[in-house]
């Protein structure tokens, strides 16, 4: 059976402290290289890896021994990350433009020194001085990739300065790989990890519509959102691989691979140990066994616990309730 996607976590371990990461919550490990060759071993048809989860993945001592093992079966499989963007050294640099990764994202909140420091504990202008030189030694080498964007997690106290501010940071820095957007995530596997602090900072409807505004009338800001889909990655190829009305794109066509070798169904399912689909011990394909019942259920109307509170899930067991869509 054929898995073109999936998403491998490095590492759990991060040299950031944001309050609102469940990576901060899981046992401080790496993947080993030896858990990454067995899933290699066992996976078909891969056509691309999202290598990031719950760490910082440029933290993963053997990061580029996980690349040259993957592709000595797959010579044509690209390669992704999201990074909080403060490990572009040069030795960094020169192995994500030797190992051909397709596009990276560098996570971030706010543009705003201050605010970026008090949120994510570490400091914007070292990610700015690492963005700037990873692309100019990308474009020193010729080169048209890895593409380079950002992801924006939207909190309640930073909605003011997302416009403008996000705008400028990617423009002054000549960024290319276009924009995401995402509130910041109120699934119940997140929430319930969140101090009072953080669950402050879940934004409501009023501050999307105070968002929605303010994008409305910044150009730049538009063109870099409809930037990411001149190059798609990961999650926009995995997202259009289906009609998500109907379907889930991970039950689907992928698997979250974490640490420790669980094989997970989706990059949101937290608690492996009610989640996991198994194990790279029981085996990739019964785990893409159990993955089609999960599709199944969705289908007849019924949400997975671990499904819960996602957006694509409850409208497609709504749909499928209702009659407006087939049910097999």
């Amino acid at each position: 059976m054929n898995l073109p996607f999936a998403q491998v976590e490095p590492t759990t371990r991060c040299n950031f402290t944001c309050g609102f990461c469940a990576g901060r919550h899981m046992p401080q490990r790496d993947i080993t290289p030896e858990t990454f060759q067995a899933f290699i071993d066992q996976a078909e048809g891969l056509e691309h890896i999202e290598l990031q989860g719950e760490g910082e993945p440029l933290l993963h001592p053997q990061f580029f021994g996980l690349i040259e093992i993957a592709r000595r079966k797959f010579p044509q499989l690209q390669f992704s990350l999201i990074t909080n963007g403060s490990l572009f050294t040069a030795e960094n640099i020169d192995g994500l433009l030797r190992h051909r990764v397709t596009r990276i994202f560098v996570s971030m909140e706010s543009a705003d020194d201050a605010a970026f420091q008090r949120i994510r504990g570490g400091k914007l202008e070292r990610v700015r001085r690492g963005i700037r030189e990873l692309l100019a030694e990308r474009d020193a080498r010729g080169m048209d990739a890895p593409v380079v964007g950002l992801a924006v997690t939207v909190l309640k106290s930073a909605v003011p300065g997302i416009g403008r501010g996000i705008a400028d940071f990617y423009g002054d820095l000549g960024l290319d790989g276009g924009i995401t957007l995402q509130r910041l995530q109120a699934m119940p596997q997140y929430s319930r990890l969140y101090p009072a602090a953080v669950r402050g900072e879940l934004p409501d409807e009023a501050d999307m519509r105070r968002l929605d505004d303010e994008l409305r009338g910044n150009a730049a800001f538009l063109a870099a959102l409809r930037q990411r889909q001149d190059r798609p990655g990961f999650y926009e190829l995995l997202y259009a691989s289906v009609d998500t009305s109907v379907r889930c794109p991970w039950l689907e066509n992928a698997l979250y691979v974490a640490t420790g070798g669980e094989l997970v169904p989706c990059c949101h399912a937290k608690d492996y140990a009610r989640d996991r689909l198994g194990d790279l011990g029981s085996g990739v394909e019964a785990a893409l066994r159990k993955r089609a019942g999960l599709a199944l259920q969705l289908r007849q109307g019924k949400i997975p616990p671990s499904c819960t509170g996602c957006a694509i899930a409850h409208r497609i067991a709504f749909g499928a309730l209702v009659g407006r869509k087939p049910l097999a």
